[in-house]
Formats: C-alpha cells, structure tokens, sequence
C-alpha cells in the first residue's frame, strides 16, 4: 500500500504556506521520519521540502498526487516537539512556515550538498588467526607491506587513518591494497565529526577558578532547588567579570543532574573568551550553533545534539532551536540584548521561543543579564519571574560626565573636550591605554545644538526628528510630521545648530595632531574580523597606545589592565526613532564602565550635550533603581511596552509613489476598526526609507492585548496581502518590534 506523507516545500510564498500531500516509493516507505528532507516534483521544478507528518490521509485522490523523487539524507533533522515550536512560531509572528523550519535548520542543507565527513580507516582482519607467520612470510620480499602490518599489530588497539599508516610507512595505496587482496587487512569508511576551534585570539586564561562566594552559592541553590513553583529567573548580575564563573557553576551542576541546555549569548564574538572557557570545561558535552561556524561545521553540531551525544548547545539566537529532545533548562546571557529579536523573516525573539520550549513543571528558565529590560523587571514585579541578583560590586572608578555645551562657550569646537585631552596625556605620560568609543548606533542624522544640547524633536511622538538632505526637511518616521531645517537654534538662538555625527575616521584626525608620537589606532565595522582581532590583541599586549572604536570593541573578559576609556558623544543612541533608546543608552554605557579595572586609578569619562539626562546621569548611582523607576514612568506615561502591545507594519516597494498610496490605503482601511487599537502612528516614511532600491513606509499600533492584535493582523492579511495582485509591493507585518527601522 502506498504511503502519503505530508511536506512543507522550501519556497516562502503566501500561496504556499501550508502542507502539501506526496506519495513515497515503496524503497523509502520504512524510511521515512519527521524532520527529513526530500526531493519533490513541485509544478515544473524539483524541489527540497520538510517532511511534517508520515502515514497521512489526504483529501486528493491518490492517483492525482506525485511522487516524492528522492531522500536528500538519511538523517531527520526535528522531531514532533520542534515541529510544534515552529508550527507556534510561524503562527504567532505570522511568518512563513518555510522560513521558520530553514531558519533554524543548519544552513546549506537544503541543497543536499553537506555530507558527513567520511575517512577511509585501515583495521586487521579479525578472521586472521596467525600474524606472525603472515609478518615472516613477508618480511624480506615485501617490506612496506611488513612495515604497515607491523604498525597495525602493534596499535591494535587504536584507530588508524589511511593517510596516517601510508605517512609512516612512506609507502602509497598499492601497498595497502595487497595486504587487502592477501585478506590481512581491511580498508573501510568512518563518519568523523568535524572538529571546531573555538578561538577568539584573544587569549582567554588557561584555568579560571570556578568556586563561588557566599553569595553566589545561595543564589545557585535557590535557583536549583527552589523552583517547585515558579522555574523562571531574572538574575540581575551586576558583576560583569563574576557573572561568567557564575554560569558555569550552574551549568556545571545542571550536567551532573543530566539535564539539557541550551545556552544563549547574544553576539558570539562579543563572549568568545567566554565561548572558549565553556569549551575547556564542557569538551565532551557541548556542541555549537552560531554563524561563526561553517554550514559543515554546523551540520555536524547539528547531528551530536539531534544524536544526544552532547547535553550543552550553545550559541546565539537560532541556537533556541536546537534539537534536544528534551529541553531541561535554557539560560539566556544578557537576555536585555535586541540581538535575540531577529530582523530578517522569521521575525522572532529568542526569548519569547525560550518560554515556549520549555513544557516541563521541573524545567529552569534563567534570564542573567547585568541590566536586565523593563519588561523582563515588570513581569518579574508581577510574579512572573522569580528575582535574583548579585550585590553590585561597590565602584571605585573616578567617573565623569563632561558638559559638552560648555565647551563651546569656552571656544572648544572640537569633538575632544579640554579636560578629556588633559586626561589622554596624562594617561600617556603613565604608560596606561585609552580607549575612546564613538557610537554609531541610532540615526546620526538629527539635528542638535552644540550650544545648549537642543535636539530638534517631533510635537506629537517626542522623538527626535530625521534631517533628509535630499529634501532638507526634518521628517518624524512615527507620525510624518514635517519641519523646515532651522537657521537657528529654536531653544537659544545660537547659529551653531547642525546635523549630528562623529566618525572614527575624524577622530583618528584630530588625535594624530595632537598627540603625534602616541601609536593611535582604530577598529570598526569597515575593517575584516580578522583585522579587529590583530589590532585587539596589539592594543592588549601595549603596542596601541589609543584605541578609537565603535561597539564592535565591546569585547567582554578582555580589557583586564585598561584604565582609561571615554564616550565621545553620549547622546548618539538617545537620539532615535526607538522608544526604548534610553534604556539601550544606559545599557551601552554600563556595559563601557564594565570594560575598565575596578580601581581607584581607573577613569570613566562620559561627554554629552545632555548630561542631565537620565540614562546618562544614573550611570553614576552605584545600582539601576533610579534609572529603572525614570524610564518606567516615561514608558507608563507614553503607554510603551510593558504597557501595550506593538505592531510594527511595513510598507515597501520599487515604486515611491506607489508605496505610499498603498500605505495610505491601509492606514485609512484601519481607521475603521480604531476600537480594537490604542493608538496609531503613521502611515510615514520608514527610518530606513530607501533599502534595497525599495521605498519603505510605515504604521506602528499599539494594543491593549494580543487578542485585538491578532484580530487586526488577520484583518490585513486577508484585505491586503493575499488579494494583492501587485507583486511589486510587500507588507511586513512585525509582531512585538524591537527596532522601529
């Protein structure tokens, strides 16, 4: 009897985001499993699909259904368990189901062109009962094939590559193959995993000592022992250098339990140091799945964790997916970071699957972060989260906030205030490093005034308004309200109102003249990984004197002598269309004050047009209550998660004006169902207006629940997106959005 099976083909089309029904051969019917991969005749193409259900019914009769044409590996990838999780992710971030399964398989799979990796072995042949007579018989007239039989009988124990015994002997395949055709011996294939180097050249410490304070041993034993009720943590760390003993101690002791991990660390080469301990102390029970590994490398993680031949998967985001069988704990570092939301479809946050994976009433879910989110404090007040932390370490650091605005009116128009300049040369006349971070992150096109710190904001939504050159208009990509470009400071007066924006390259200027026998480098995102890495590493061992850099120097367990680090500008990150762009900012500059010595000789120097600020000002208290109870009264009163629930819609296509009459459309079709939605911004230009030749426009609601969301995203996929006819325009629906781009 023919068997059907069900697939989810690998094209992310609307049309095509369900299962379809095949028959199988009758050579693949005990074959077949959930989570493999096989060929399909899909219309007049072949096909790569995912097996989702075995000894299925179908509703078409089976003399009109093909036939699956081929096995791409014997493998299966995922199990029912996993299915489920990426039936619920494409579900509640109305992705592609395609998507969802490829984004989480390792890459390249698709393509059937990752293979095991496959060594051709030497072995005695055990029906051999006398090899010392066969070694005299041989030892005169043949004496490589002697040489290979001698090596063999004496490692008998051992396994032996061909390649390794022909390098010994110094001999080639001819000989092997007579001691074959002799039946002496025999040749065959072994699936050898691949090995990966885990190795940030950054030279982490050989042995680290794991054992924990008073403190941390209480804390680890609520953790492990007191989570009958509630298996859930929010473990605010404080400590930036303890909080990795600390996780490996717990992972330590989840191992010994015999439970599973999955281990998250937001940007991998951030933590490598941190990646290359858990290597040391987990060798033989941890795998890893990040894009630092190659699509080979990643298969065979893949495959040790799916075997359940390891206990530990680490790595970043996707790593949420990995196929355990059962999942016993999941441990989330720094769980704050926007890097676990992923911005490309599926758009999904690690967080969020964390929760759903974890089925079992004794499973452990641990959010460690030094800073954690509002949103992870707010549901830890509501019960959510059991809370934890670490006594913040009391702080030595000399830390200064410098007033950018009075540097002006003393006649400093550069980007180095006077008493930074004085800092760096005494720093130079002591031998000590400095560090000079410049962020790039959030817009660096607004419009500020380097005299009083006014940046120019919108009237409605209270974000700072986008400068556009092309149009010279100040533009809100919340609202879409317009305002000329100024001549002057609407605040003071002062003529010294410009767009914002400071980059390394300028700096690097500015430094050489000043300080022209200092050795001054830089490390960017416009360099190679390989070149940041060599420069890191010149700056540690003292051949960089300074060292100016964007976050992509935020290297974590790294700077263990650096006494010195300035912000230039800290009002950069602040300066966003992103409603959570103070706490981002705190997080940043805790993170920068983290990197340096704890000790009274170190200096932390914060420059800013804004130093009353909040999330500039409180990195100077020695923990985060001000600053959290400031940002959760700005959020509570401007209703902003954790209060509401997001819907971040885009709108892009090829033709501008096409773009946003579409966009228009929508909006005014919304309008009509405005009681199921707290509030609407837009439609208006995306931040990101221009992106792949693609004009981008955008709507942001606000919810008071999901059910009201689900309604309306339901609404738009049927009103918008599967009736229209017009190929050149895309709707991108964005479900809990973390960067209003």
């Amino acid at each position: 009897m023919e068997q059907i099976i069900k697939v989810v083909v690998d094209l992310p089309l609307k049309k095509l985001n369900k299962e379809f029904d095949y028959l199988l051969p009758e050579e693949l019917n005990s074959k077949i499993k959930i989570g493999q991969l096989v060929r399909v005749p899909f219309g007049r193409r072949k096909l790569t699909a995912f097996v989702v259900e075995t000894d299925a019914r179908s509703d078409v009769d089976k003399s009109k259904l093909k036939k699956v044409e081929s096995l791409l590996y014997q493998e299966s990838f995922f199990d029912q368990n996993l299915l489920e999780l990426f039936y619920w992710t494409a579900s509640y971030y109305h992705a592609y189901l395609a998507q969802v399964i490829k984004s989480a398989l390792p890459p390249g799979i698709t393509d059937g062109k990752i293979k095991k990796k496959q060594i051709e072995m030497l072995k005695l042949n055990p029906e051999v009962s006398d090899f010392k007579s066969e070694l005299k018989k041989i030892e005169r007239r043949a004496p490589k094939q002697y040489l290979i039989l001698k090596y063999l009988l004496e490692n008998k124990n051992q396994d032996h590559k061909l390649k390794a015994v022909l390098d010994i002997a110094e001999t080639s395949r001819q000989t092997v193959y007579r001691l074959i055709d002799r039946g002496l011996i025999k040749l065959y294939t072994d699936n050898k995993l691949r090995k990966i180097n885990i190795n940030s050249n950054l030279k982490a410490e050989a042995k680290i000592d794991i054992s924990l304070n008073k403190e941390e041993k209480s804390i680890l034993s609520k953790i492990l022992e007191d989570h009958q009720n509630n298996n859930s943590f929010l473990l605010e760390t404080n400590n930036n250098r303890r909080r990795y003993i600390f996780i490996i101690k717990l992972v330590q002791e989840l191992i010994a339990a015999e439970k599973n991990i999955i281990l998250l660390v937001p940007e991998i080469e951030k933590d490598h140091i941190f990646l290359e301990q858990l290597n040391d102390f987990f060798a033989d029970k941890i795998a890893f799945l990040h894009s630092s590994l190659s699509p080979a490398e990643r298969f065979d993680q893949w495959q040790q964790i799916k075997k359940a031949k390891v206990q530990i998967a680490a790595g970043a985001r996707s790593a949420i997916f990995a196929p355990f069988k059962r999942v016993d704990a999941v441990i989330i570092m720094e769980e704050n970071n926007e890097s676990y939301k992923s911005q490309e479809h599926p758009l999904y946050h690690a967080r969020q699957l964390a929760v759903k994976r974890l089925k079992n009433s004794d499973s452990l879910l641990v959010l460690e972060s030094t800073i954690p989110s509002l949103e992870s404090k707010y549901l830890a007040q509501k019960g959510k989260y059991n809370y934890l932390n670490f006594k913040a370490e009391k702080s030595q650091l000399k830390t200064e906030i410098i007033d950018m605005r009075k540097e002006i009116e003393k006649g400093n128009l550069s980007d180095i205030s006077q008493k930074l300049k004085q800092q760096i040369t005494k720093e130079l006349t002591d031998n000590n490093k400095v560090i000079l971070f410049l962020n790039r992150r959030g817009s660096a096109n607004y419009i500020i005034c380097r005299k009083c710190g006014y940046v120019i904001k919108c009237d409605s939504c209270d974000i700072s308004l986008n400068y556009h050159q092309e149009q010279q208009k100040l533009l809100c990509h919340h609202c879409g309200m317009e305002k000329e470009l100024p001549d002057k400071c609407p605040e003071c007066g002062s003529s010294f109102i410009s767009q914002a924006g400071i980059g390394t390259e300028k700096i690097m200027v500015e430094l050489k003249e000043l300080y022209s026998k200092a050795r001054i480098s830089r490390v960017d995102s416009d360099l190679t990984g390989s070149e940041v890495k060599k420069r890191l590493n010149l700056f540690k061992k003292g051949k960089i004197d300074i060292l100016v850099g964007t976050s992509i120097l935020i290297k974590n367990q790294f700077y263990d002598q650096l006494k010195c680090l300035a912000v230039i500008s800290a009002d950069t990150a602040l300066n966003s269309a992103d409603f959570r762009a103070a706490e981002n900012n705190y997080f940043l500059l805790k993170q920068l004050k983290n990197l340096s010595v704890n000790s009274k000789e170190s200096n932390f120097i914060i420059q800013s047009y804004e130093p009353e600020h909040y999330s500039i000002n409180t990195v100077l208290e020695s923990d985060n209550k001000i600053f959290y109870q400031k940002e959760n009264t700005v959020r509570e009163n401007r209703n902003y998660p954790p209060y509401c629930r997001l819907l971040n819609i885009i709108i892009s296509g090829q033709d501008e004006e096409k773009t946003a009459q579409y966009s228009q459309q929508l909006s005014a079709f919304l309008d009509n169902y405005s009681d199921r939605y707290l509030e609407k911004f837009g439609e208006a230009p995306a931040v990101l207006s221009r992106l792949r030749n693609k004009y981008r426009w955008q709507l942001i609601l606000k919810f008071s629940s999901i059910k009201n969301r689900e309604y309306i995203i339901q609404l738009i996929e049927k009103r918008f997106m599967e009736i229209n006819g017009d190929q050149s325009l895309e709707i991108r629906i964005d479900v809990d959005p973390y960067q209003m781009l």
